[in-house]
């Protein structure tokens, strides 16, 4: 047996408009939930952008040991092409 309150409704029992439900009170304000949630969407922002910032300045001190390292290559390669044999 199925109970009066289980029973499927057809499309035209079913209300179109949006009905408060009387004596219940709100969990959480809806103000409150959205400051909340742009200030996380704020928080994970910074929080990729330091990462970020942090990965390129690291790059940065590769790429310029990388340099120096071809600079002092192409240094010692140099030499001995002008040294001339005794």
């Amino acid at each position: 047996m199925q109970s009066s309150s289980t029973q499927p409704t057809s499309a035209d029992d079913r209300a179109t408009e949006f009905k408060a439900v009387d004596g219940q009170t709100e969990h959480y304000s809806g103000y409150s939930l959205m400051v909340e949630a742009y200030a996380a969407i704020w928080i994970i922002l910074l929080v990729w952008l330091a990462l970020i910032w942090r990965r390129a300045t690291s790059l940065t001190a590769r790429v310029d040991g990388l340099e120096r390292a071809i600079a002092r290559a192409e240094a010692g390669r140099a030499r001995p092409e002008t040294e001339t044999p005794a």
